[in-house]
């Protein structure tokens, strides 16, 4: 750095820095064609499988891939996810949890293939060989659902949760009995 003096002002001029920019190559248009196709072809996904545990409805993976294989080839996209990384942490109790970065290469049936590599990551507990799996088949959905623009109905966007996990119990309570109330009046 390289200091100035004047009147009691003091002019710091950084040396040799550099600005670091991500900068993302140019999508091909036969890709970015494709995409908008795929994107006007796909109809609402409709949620064919139940988690019992949490008793809600959803989209599968293999739902997903039902629906945009076809259309997809149709237009000749091509979607390769790989893994980029994969590494096993724990958490406070000790269990043991995968953390898997992905990263997808979109190519389009011409040869073309877009130079940038979007990347997700994901965590999931450690319960065997599945793990694997069902972390690949979620990134893999919901990296289709982003791209595409795929209407599921499903309450996975932050309104369809309660907010209160912050909150205290006695809060919560009282808040729950005014929502109640609120409803009868």
């Amino acid at each position: 750095m390289q200091e100035e003096q004047n009147n009691n002002v003091i002019n710091i001029t950084p040396v040799n820095t550099t600005t670091t920019e991500m900068v993302i190559p140019k999508m091909p248009k036969s890709i970015a064609t494709a995409i908008s196709s795929v994107m006007g072809d796909i109809q609402t996904l409709k949620q064919d499988a139940d988690n019992d545990f949490q008793k809600y409805k959803y989209a599968s993976i293999d739902g997903f891939l039902g629906l945009c294989r076809p259309i997809m080839a149709k237009h000749g996209l091509i979607i390769t996810m790989d893994e980029k990384n994969c590494v096993v942490e724990r958490d406070a109790g000790k269990k043991p949890w995968l953390h898997i970065e992905y990263i997808f290469i979109l190519s389009h049936s011409s040869g073309d293939t877009w130079g940038f590599t979007p990347m997700r990551n994901m965590f999931v507990e450690v319960s065997g060989g599945q793990s694997f799996g069902s972390s690949q088949s979620y990134v893999l959905k919901q990296f289709m659902r982003g791209l595409f623009q795929i209407n599921t109905g499903e309450k996975d966007d932050l309104d369809g949760h309660d907010q209160s996990f912050d909150k205290p119990k006695k809060e919560q309570a009282q808040e729950t009995n005014h929502k109640s109330d609120r409803r009868k009046g």
